[in-house]
């Protein structure tokens, strides 16, 4: 049964902020973006169906469309999914399917995909874990799970200060994992984590958290 509380309160955020969060969100904070797309593009590997969880505007998915036969790209907000759609057709993409989902419910079959993406996202839902368990069913055995959340977890200051930013509602939620803590959720969800590995530039004050995992049987 779906929490349509959560659904509602996560909805409008995400939509609130799509419009400017490739400028406010990513270039302000994250000067290793352009690196982190690189590396997921080509950890996906060639060819296959690959699924991306809360896309965003769909930086993520337009980007591995050059790698995979096919991507199908979804995220809770319709404002996130119509800003990834405008930049597929000014792109002359035709090999990336954008679709407003929950990932708490995919509307996808067993087994459907190679490889399956979640970046930036799994620290900002309330209930991850549920999220992994569709993820899990979707992904065919010993198919490729590749997650990226932020590592508020690794410095006692951005611990203090999304906890505060939490309180007075700037965010939905945050959770705040170091590395293997990150990784040890992974593995107890039911993947088999394969490499762990922080990603950070110079210019930006935390990094990234990169897990890449296998469907565990």
């Amino acid at each position: 049964m779906q929490d349509n509380t959560r659904t509602e309160k996560e909805r409008k955020f995400w939509s609130k902020n799509a419009s400017g969060y490739d400028q406010s969100i990513i270039e302000r904070h994250w000067k290793i973006y352009p690196s982190l797309l690189d590396k997921i593009a080509q950890d996906i590997g060639t060819g296959g169906t690959v699924l991306e969880v809360a896309t965003g505007t769909g930086l993520v998915a337009l980007k591995m469309v050059s790698a995979a036969d096919h991507v199908h790209a979804i995220d809770i907000s319709p404002q996130m999914i119509d800003e990834a759609k405008k930049k597929a057709e000014e792109m002359g993409i035709d090999n990336v399917a954008f679709s407003v989902e929950d990932a708490y419910a995919l509307p996808f079959g067993d087994g459907m995909f190679d490889t399956v993406v979640c970046n930036n996202a799994l620290h900002n839902m309330k209930q991850p874990e549920d999220a992994l368990s569709e993820i899990r069913r979707v992904l065919r055995p010993d198919g490729r799970f590749i997650a990226i959340i932020a590592g508020v977890g690794e410095s006692l200051k951005f611990k203090i200060v999304l906890t505060i930013s939490t309180l007075i509602g700037q965010l939905p939620v945050f959770h705040k994992l170091n590395l293997d803590e990150f990784a040890d959720f992974i593995d107890k969800s039911g993947f088999a984590v394969v490499t762990k590995e922080r990603l950070k530039h110079p210019e930006d004050s935390m990094a990234l958290l990169y897990v890449i995992s296998k469907k565990d049987e």
